[in-house]
């Protein structure tokens, strides 16, 4: 990959982790050790983003690059939204969606 190209994947990861959109909310998990997890992500996000920004610079001035910077980078701009029975799949328990695939689950999974 061009050193362009490795700048605006390290840019685009720091934005993805600025953007705040949906990061406001309750997470109802009797799993102490996730709330914990979530709260030091949500924590360490800026950091992390302003740490991508600089790599950024540097590959930008000097053409090298930081091999764990761009395999972060490429690990947050890789993460979609998982499906049901996937890693990572969280399930919003207060959705009609939700609620309409339980319905579903009980009646055999032929719905309506």
């Amino acid at each position: 990959m061009s050193t362009a190209g490795l700048e605006t994947e390290l840019r685009t990861a720091a934005a993805r982790l600025r953007d705040e959109r949906g990061t406001k909310g309750r997470v109802d998990s009797g799993r102490r050790e996730l709330l914990e997890t979530i709260r030091i992500l949500l924590t360490v996000r800026e950091l992390l983003a302003r740490w991508l920004e600089e790599q950024a610079r540097y590959v930008a001035a000097s053409g090298m690059y930081d091999v764990l910077a761009v395999d972060i980078a490429r690990t947050v701009n890789g993460v979609g939204e998982p499906g049901p029975g996937q890693d990572g799949y969280i399930s919003d328990r207060h959705s009609g969606s939700v609620l309409y695939e339980e319905l579903k689950r009980l009646d055999g999974g032929e719905g309506w």
